[in-house]
């Protein structure tokens, strides 16, 4: 079954080192004991995150951990769950977690107008010595689950269909990527709940350094109000250490977002935006 850049940015960070003190290894799987793909797997609002491969599995570095601490293992169409530090200790060397389905229900959204207009937002320059950093280097799968976004404001009083989301590679040496595009709805100035109710996925090709175009037109994804776009870094090829997305300082009247780690808290910056365009209808 599949189901949220240790991100670096140049004016935020200089460098970030994880001294592991403990790694634990674990799988998810579902009520039928089938491997979960791509579940995210984080110490809660702390940087230690990753996200499971294709067989479920997952490895985890644990620092500055305390004992009151919570690990969360959460995936798009699941109940999260949550394990104590404390409790992890007792058998640290091994983390199996069931999680059980959940079906979120969302408000419907209906485009009745048959004489819809296309539109696009968002920032389209590409040029800029600024970047926001994905790959940490010496840090296999520890930055998996990181996620960058950005604001997109539609308005409340028109729905809005989402036909199109790009954003752009600016530096790139895997042999291949593989992303998780994120489209949030927006509670006090942050990213909540999802609004997609099925994964959307997109990849890069060996050392592709270009515009990453993801059709939204499958989803059927109609919303009334404003949204938070995102991209989550959640696959990588074994050769590579360098995956970057520019960043535009400034951009006016723009909202950037990122949480570095699979289960950190997100921070927001104002007039700041990385290279992202969203197409809708209206």
């Amino acid at each position: 079954m599949k189901c949220v850049f240790v991100l670096f940015s140049c004016f935020a960070f200089s460098s970030f080192v994880f001294s592991q003190e403990m790694e634990i290894k674990g799988i998810v799987t579902d009520s039928l004991n089938v491997p979960i793909e791509y579940a995210n797997i984080g110490v809660l609002n702390k940087p230690n995150g990753t996200v499971s491969n294709l067989e479920g599995k997952f490895s985890l570095a644990i620092e500055n951990t305390g004992i009151e601490d919570t690990i969360r293992v959460s995936c798009l169409g699941y109940k999260s769950e949550d394990i104590l530090y404390k409790d992890l200790i007792k058998n640290p060397m091994k983390l199996d977690v069931k999680l059980q389905r959940q079906v979120e229900q969302l408000n419907e959204v209906v485009i009745t107008s048959q004489k819809l207009k296309t539109y696009s937002e968002g920032k389209l320059k590409t040029k800029t010595s600024q970047q926001v950093i994905f790959a940490m280097p010496n840090q296999e799968n520890q930055n998996l689950g990181s996620e960058v976004g950005r604001r997109f404001n539609l308005g409340d009083k028109t729905p809005s269909h989402l036909t199109e989301f790009k954003f752009f590679i600016k530096d790139n040496n895997f042999e291949s990527v593989k992303f998780r595009i994120n489209i949030y709805a927006i509670e006090e100035g942050k990213p909540s709940k999802k609004i997609n109710s099925e994964n959307i996925f997109a990849s890069a090709g060996k050392d592709f350094t270009d515009w990453v175009v993801v059709d939204l037109t499958p989803f059927g994804i109609i919303v009334k109000e404003d949204v938070i776009v995102s991209v989550e870094w959640i696959e990588h090829s074994e050769n590579g250490d360098t995956l970057n997305l520019p960043i535009i300082i400034p951009s006016f009247s723009s909202t950037h977002y990122y949480k570095l780690g699979s289960q950190n808290a997100w921070e927001k910056y104002g007039n700041m935006s990385s290279s992202m365009n969203l197409t809708y209808e209206q």
